[in-house]
């Protein structure tokens, strides 16, 4: 069974929300702190595995219930989608009207939390909360 729990950090560490996973699913953290999309790259990438790759359904549901509002993924386009840790994205909730697959502009993803829960492109100077993914025993 999957447990919620909350770890806050002293000011060295932003608030963070995780959810376990098991060995072969990712845990997600919220990081409530607003960067733009390179440097919450960069905060997972040192403190976790990297920005939140969403395989599925299920996983994209996780993330949901950990977030508030508007909220980085590892999504970018330039000029097609991929995710930060270059898996391959084979599953999608993109806002259709939202994000244009093959346009010059990089853009950057993050994921609502209106009813839909869908993703949508940004500019990745946005300042947001974000979503890393790391494995069980990698978080701190």
């Amino acid at each position: 069974m999957e447990k919620i729990f909350i770890k806050f950090f002293t000011a060295l560490h932003p608030t963070l929300l995780s959810l376990t996973g098991s060995n072969l699913d990712p845990d997600f953290a919220y990081v409530n702190t607003a960067m733009t999309w390179s440097d919450a790259q960069m905060y997972c990438r040192e403190n976790f595995s990297d920005l939140a790759t969403i395989k599925n359904d299920a996983e994209n549901q996780q993330v949901q219930s950990l977030i508030n509002q508007l909220t980085w993924i590892g999504l970018y386009r330039d000029p097609d989608l991929h995710w930060s840790d270059r898996k391959s994205v084979l599953f999608t909730n993109m806002d259709s009207i939202n994000i244009q697959i093959g346009s010059k502009t990089v853009i950057c993803g993050a994921t609502s939390t209106k009813t839909t829960g869908t993703w949508k492109g940004l500019p990745c100077e946005t300042r947001l909360p974000f979503v890393c993914y790391g494995f069980p025993g990698e978080f701190v």
